[in-house]
């Protein structure tokens, strides 16, 4: 989890310089974890498979109407009230 953070923020960082804008303090509002497939996140038939601080969890969800035909990467998780 530390390394996404890492590479969240240098990427933010990378991402202003190459605008050309003018160097400032990133701030984020919403606190977020990106996963990536198969190493911090899976989707096995109606189980999906998350990394956690306490160990790994599996939970059933529902899949939506349309399939969940192609390709799976990098996922964003936020928190949302």
């Amino acid at each position: 989890m530390a390394e996404s953070v890492i590479r969240t923020v240098v990427a933010k960082y990378k991402a202003l310089s190459s605008s050309g804008e003018s160097w400032k303090i990133i701030r984020f509002s919403k606190p977020q974890y990106d996963l990536v497939w198969n190493r911090d996140y899976s989707l096995k038939g109606d189980v999906f498979s998350v990394n956690t601080l306490s160990g790994r969890r599996r939970m059933h969800f529902a899949k939506p109407a349309s399939s969940l035909d192609g390709k799976f990467g990098t996922a964003k998780l936020v928190r949302s009230p």
